[in-house]
């Protein structure tokens, strides 16, 4: 167990607490994992993926990633800046028609002037005022194409000044129309060839197809009082299972524990998995540093409290977390329950997929953590 760094025993506690919330139904059922100094130490299925037919949770389970799309977003138009075709300082106008000279809705019904324009920069770090998409599921199941969506948001007000506010929405889709323009590709096939090939990830794309629809877990929601219910299945009428015509990317994506974990693994490495160069070192450190803007309040989700980098949350003072963690802790999650943490001090990666669209906090990410970090050893 030494050579590990971890103490397996206390590690079940972690496991113990999944089967607690299957058996109190909160949770269908889970796959989680954990890896450090470049070898899974912890791999297990838990529960369902499909309740009603009693279709047990596999390793090789797809899940809808949601907002886990972003952190491949953010490193797909990182590539572009590394190869000299863009610079973080770009107004997006360069690259976007409309989205200059927009004017901002302030509090009161007064409107007022941008101080300047949206740049590449603002939407990495999700500072660009732009006002909230449709919600994710709508986006998901529409008819914009990811060009339409940024044509409609170009002559939007916003509702905050440029690079002043940390605002979660439609910074993501519009960095994935600029990789479109700039590549001359459409966005699936970019990730795909500068992504998702090299890095070996055989299950992760905008939809499943036939051969694979077995291994897409059922998506639940959880409400308040009546528990958990069938929100999305596998069957051709789910979205996931045929290609969309909205290619997000801030949402959509499809993936599987093990092919996320190659993505993770390269990041730690300093965008590196292999003989595979995704991203230099150095913009691997850019991306993870704190980027919101100076005197910026805290970020928070459930118990856990962070600031943000290009694209990832970032820990850069422990005791404001108010969780277990480490200087440099980087990672996401997605509304479905997918989450990842990134420890390059501990060499460790720690993730949890589960599909369940909680109408109430269940906190189990945030406790999930907490017991796999209770069980680093000295």
């Amino acid at each position: 167990m030494k050579q590990t760094g971890i103490s397996l025993p206390r590690l079940e506690r972690a496991d113990s607490l999944i089967t607690r919330f299957i058996d109190e139904g909160r949770l269908p059922g889970a796959v989680t994992l954990v890896s450090k100094d470049g070898a899974i130490v912890h791999l297990n299925t838990q529960g369902w993926q499909d309740i009603e037919n009693r279709i047990a949770m596999r390793e090789d389970s797809l899940f809808r990633i949601y907002s886990m799309t972003k952190i491949i977003t953010s490193v797909a138009l990182l590539t572009l800046y590394e190869r000299g075709l863009l610079d973080l300082n770009d107004p997006i106008h360069r690259y976007l028609p409309g989205y200059q000279k927009l004017e901002v809705n302030m509090p009161g019904g007064i409107s007022v002037a941008s101080n300047r324009d949206i740049t590449i920069y603002d939407l990495l770090r999700h500072c660009s005022g732009l006002q909230q998409p449709p919600p994710a599921d709508e986006l998901q199941a529409g008819t914009r194409s990811l060009e339409q969506l940024a044509l409609e948001w170009s002559t939007k007000a916003l509702i905050e000044q440029p690079g002043e506010r940390w605002i979660y929405g439609l910074s993501s889709d519009l960095l994935a129309r600029i990789v479109e323009v700039v590549s001359g590709k459409a966005w699936d096939v970019f990730l795909q060839e500068t992504i998702f090939d090299p890095l070996g990830m055989v299950d992760s794309g905008f939809f499943v197809d036939d051969a694979r629809a077995e291994r897409l877990t059922i998506c639940y929601r959880l409400a308040k009082e009546d528990g958990l219910s069938k929100l999305d299945g596998n069957g051709p009428e789910s979205p996931y299972r045929s290609k969309p015509i909205f290619l997000g990317g801030g949402l959509g994506l499809v993936s599987s524990t093990k092919d996320y974990l190659r993505f993770a693994m390269m990041l730690l490495n300093g965008g590196k998995l292999g003989d595979v160069n995704i991203l230099g070192r150095k913009t691997v450190e850019l991306m993870t540093l704190d980027h919101l803007p100076k005197g910026h309040p805290n970020l928070s989700i459930g118990t856990q409290c962070f600031r943000f980098g290009l694209g990832v949350s970032v820990v850069t003072d422990i005791a404001q977390t108010r969780c277990l963690s480490s200087l440099g802790e980087f990672g996401w999650g997605g509304a479905a329950g997918t989450q990842l943490w990134i420890n390059p001090q501990e060499n460790m990666i720690t993730m949890i997929m589960i599909q369940v669209r909680a109408e109430v906090p269940t906190g189990i990410m945030d406790i999930y953590k907490r017991l796999v970090y209770q069980a680093l050893e000295a």
